[in-house]
């Protein structure tokens, strides 16, 4: 499952599905193989860990088509007043 990892500094970081990761006792571990981990990231340098769900793929490009979507309409709206 793709996530991602927001660093204590405000700096984030995006993984694919390829990379598996595991929070124990806040440490987040991350690695290509479940078990065998290469990267150990301390409770004190990570903020927020963020799922990436298939619902939440394309659903940002929906909701800003939508958004323009509506300004435009507005927009419309209003020449019609002049």
């Amino acid at each position: 499952m793709a996530f991602k990892l927001t660093y204590s500094d405000g700096q984030s970081t995006d993984y694919d599905d390829s990379t598996n990761w595991e929070v124990e006792n806040g440490v987040v571990k991350l690695g290509r193989e479940s078990g065998k981990w290469t990267v150990l990231i301390s409770p004190s340098h990570w903020a927020t860990l963020e799922l990436e769900t298939a619902d939440d793929k394309g659903g940002d490009d929906k909701k800003d088509k939508d958004k323009k979507d509506k300004s435009d309409d507005k927009d419309k709206d209003d020449d019609k007043d002049d």
